[in-house]
């Protein structure tokens, strides 16, 4: 039977697909509301609310501007009433959020349709007032999906950041130099929470591009995947100014070291619920854990220089990955270096049957220092700023409308 929206009252009904309270990550808060007076006495005198939890007096707007600054709850309540443009508020909200929240919106309207615009969003479960003690509790309590009455918590499923993964070509094209520095520029000039990643835990140079020392740890984390959750994550990384976090290792290099692709796949799931970008230096060695952090990027890219070695090395890792490879971006290094003995755009273009994505030109003078003192070369005004800047807009894609709270692995 189909049944008529006007046949719908969302004052009773629930989300198809409700969200319990998730497990408190680091630094989060389980629930924050952003609630009238009314509905913050109901939350306040019918302990529907209990923990650590914060209620705050303001609607949507109010959310913006508190969660512009400071961390993202894992659950969000916001008031959208009387807002003559909801979803456009919404689509303001979802810029300011980290991956991993979950929303519930509460308004004014007893619309169906606004209910499934919200829902297409990727707000979890919309509340109509007038609300009640029980339609609160309801709407916040954690679901059962096994028919038992226990067991696994329904969970929808977390909107996740977005995962980069950077390779070179060959040995020496600037992977790390340009992983460290957009890891940088996306924290410092669009203000996303970034994790950097080195996954040579052995020779890995990301640290030292930061001056932050190493903690030891995630050795350990690959070795045992089912002990990482966002706490230990929070031990192990360093973290660089207040949005970016530097997680790599120290490890003896006589030691052979060895991890699965499952690990691979429980370390990423956990940073893209907690960051907003997970930027990872994958070594070039053709181990199954290796090829998996480049499988399952969302962008995966591959660094060049004008060389033919660089080329032929570039083909040969699109061979290698396959499907992966084939939705890469190349990142065009090192531009200049070779002078007039260096490939031209066009030779480039068509040995890679694909036009590079950015050009990040080659200044010494610049960027060598910056690594000797550990120091930031796109923190300068510069033109290789304005490198790191395209491919900041690539990534982020600031220039085309993305959907909120969305963010799930491709």
């Amino acid at each position: 039977m189909t049944i008529e929206p006007e046949e719908i009252d969302l004052r009773t009904a629930t989300a198809i697909d409700p969200v319990p309270i998730l497990r408190i990550a680091a630094g989060r808060f389980p629930v924050i509301a952003f609630v009238d007076a009314q509905t913050e006495q109901l939350l306040q005198d019918g302990s529907v609310l209990s923990g650590r939890n914060q209620i705050i007096r303001g609607g949507i707007a109010k959310a913006i501007e508190y969660l512009s600054e400071q961390r993202s709850p894992n659950l969000l309540l916001v008031d959208i009433s009387g807002v003559e443009l909801p979803l456009s508020k919404i689509q303001m909200l979802a810029d300011v959020c980290e991956p991993g929240t979950n929303v519930i919106a509460i308004g004014d309207r007893n619309d169906v349709a606004l209910f499934r615009d919200l829902q297409a969003a990727g707000v979890t479960d919309y509340l109509v007032k007038p609300l009640n003690r029980e339609l609160l509790t309801r709407a916040l309590a954690p679901k059962t999906t096994n028919g038992s009455g226990g067991g696994d918590m329904g969970r929808a499923p977390l909107k996740l950041g977005k995962m980069v993964s950077f390779i070179g070509a060959r040995g020496g094209v600037g992977s790390t130099t340009l992983a460290a520095n957009l890891a940088w520029y996306l924290a410092n000039r669009q203000s996303r929470r970034v994790a950097l990643v080195d996954l040579d835990i052995q020779h890995g140079d990301c640290n030292l591009l930061f001056n932050v020392p190493t903690t030891p740890g995630l050795r350990d984390a690959l070795a045992n995947p089912l002990r990482v959750d966002p706490l230990l994550l929070e031990r192990i990384m360093t973290q660089h100014g207040e949005r970016l976090f530097v997680l790599g290792g120290e490890e003896p290099i006589q030691d052979h070291v060895q991890f699965t692709p499952d690990a691979i796949d429980m370390l990423f799931t956990v940073l893209r619920s907690q960051f907003h970008y997970v930027i990872a230096d994958v070594p070039r060695i053709p181990i199954p854990a290796y090829r998996r952090a480049f499988e399952i990027a969302d962008r995966r890219v591959i660094v060049v220089d004008q060389t033919m070695r660089s080329m032929r090395d570039a083909v040969r890792l699109k061979q290698a990955f396959g499907d992966a490879a084939e939705r890469a971006i190349f990142v065009l290094n090192r531009v200049g270096e070779a002078g007039n003995h260096g490939l031209s755009l066009k030779e480039i273009g068509d040995t890679l049957q694909a036009k590079p994505t950015s050009m990040v030109p080659f200044l010494p003078s610049l960027v060598t220092p910056a690594a000797h003192h550990a120091t930031i070369a796109a923190n300068k005004r510069s033109k290789f700023a304005n490198g790191i800047g395209e491919l900041a807009l690539e990534i982020s894609g600031r220039t085309r409308r993305r959907r909120w709270f969305s963010w799930r692995a491709k």
